[in-house]
Formats: C-alpha cells, structure tokens, sequence
C-alpha cells in the first residue's frame, strides 16, 4: 500500500494509521467505525478504497461525515478508487446494536467506553478479521470511563492479538487503562 496523506483536514489516527495495511489486509467486507464522530478515520479508510459503515448517536456529525466525504470523493482523479462511506444513525450504548455476527472485515472503535460494546463488537467481526481499539487519554476524570486493567484484553480472548497497550490513569483504586489494541479474529 501506498502512504496515505490525508483525504481530509480531519487528521486520522496516528496509531491506527500505522496498523492500516494489517487492517486493510482481511478486507473483503465493509469496516465499521464505530463511533464515526465527524469521520476522521472512516475518510481515510475510505481514501484506501474501502467501504466503510460510519455509525454515531449524532446526526449532525454524520451529515458533516457524508459532506466530507462529497467533497474528498468528488474532486479525486477517477484513477484512484475510493470507497464508499455510509452513515448509519444509532445509539450504540441503547441495548440495540444495529449491526450482526460476522458483518465486518474491520471496526475501527477510537475515543470510545469499548468495555461497553465489546461484545458486540467482536461478534461484529468476521472470522480472520481485525479489531482496533484505542481508547480516549487519561485527563481529568474522563479515567472513570475508562476500562479497568485487564478488561479489554480479556475480552479479546478469541483474538491474536498483534498489539495491546495499557496504562493506567487515575487514582490507583480506581484500576482505570488507557487501552490501544489491534486483534485478528482467530480461525
């Protein structure tokens, strides 16, 4: 794969960015980003020439997604392939997760309460593909929605994982991580 220079003034990840060809690497399926925000990581995806399902709570962050991405796609050379972005409205913490077992080569879930979803974002998740996470940093009280020690990794039991970190933030007693992972899916 090619280096990737931003589709958008919305800057990626950085670390995602790093583990994109890994990612990219058992696409066959759409990736979802799940929550999309105002589409930073789902853009770049798509500038890959990815499908990607964009979903969060906020309509209007989806609309500014969907207008991003008009105005990225649209004044690409017709040379270069670009995926599709499709947004999808949904409160993913209502009990109600939108999507089904094995819907997705890729989720891509950053700045999010993971532990929350978790299961339902590696049963999203096809057989042989990928799983990255990075939750939000440790400031101010924020480690009060962060997963504790051990939580996330845990979860990811069916999964090699290719790259786990956590740190831990907050008061000792509150056992609160800073999670970054990337897992495949085990055969």
């Amino acid at each position: 794969m090619t280096a990737l220079k931003s589709p958008s003034p919305l800057v990626p990840s950085v670390t995602l960015m790093k583990f994109r060809e890994r990612i990219t690497s058992s696409y066959g399926a759409p990736i979802l980003d799940a929550p999309a925000g105002f589409g930073r990581n789902a853009l770049a995806f798509a500038a890959l020439g990815c499908d990607i399902i964009a979903v969060d709570k906020d309509v209007g962050r989806l609309k500014c997604v969907e207008k991003s991405a008009d105005d990225i796609f649209q004044s690409t050379e017709p040379s270069n392939a670009c995926g599709r972005i499709i947004s999808v409205c949904a409160d993913l913490t209502c009990n109600r997760f939108p999507f089904g077992k094995s819907s997705f080569s890729a989720i891509l879930c950053i700045h999010y309460p993971a532990q929350r979803i978790i299961a339902e974002l590696t049963s999203a998740v096809q057989t042989g593909g990928h799983i990255y996470i990075e939750t939000f940093g440790g400031q101010g009280q924020n480690y009060l929605e962060l997963p504790k020690v051990g939580e996330i990794r845990g979860a990811l039991r069916g999964y090699e994982l290719h790259f786990y970190k956590e740190r831990p933030v907050g008061p000792p007693s509150h056992n609160s991580v800073v999670v970054t992972a990337l897992g495949q899916k085990r055969r």
